[in-house]
């Protein structure tokens, strides 16, 4: 195999690893509760306790200001950080 197929495969499985690592989720359950893109902060809190760590932005959309809350939880070996705009779970991110 020539070197260049070896730099070529070996960063295909680095990035396989990276997407792995990092997955976007529409769902999963966090320390034994379902979560889901569409639930409530306040569901959010209610299944999971108060987050490990929150942080709180504002984002331009349409010429909208949109609030936007990342909180995260840690379970395990893995760390979910949970994207809420205008009090809406809208992504589920997972990372080890």
């Amino acid at each position: 195999m020539g070197n260049m197929m070896k730099k070529l495969l070996i960063a295909t499985a680095l990035m396989s690893a990276f997407t792995f690592a990092n997955a976007n989720l529409t769902n999963t359950s966090v320390n034994g509760e379902r979560v889901r893109v569409g639930d409530s902060y306040g569901q959010i809190v209610g299944k999971l306790g108060q987050p490990a760590s929150t942080y709180d932005y504002t984002k331009n959309m349409n010429g909208k200001e949109t609030p936007v809350r990342e909180v995260s939880y840690v379970d395990g070996s893995k760390t979910y950080t949970i994207t809420i705009e205008n009090g809406k779970v809208t992504q589920i991110k997972t990372s080890r």
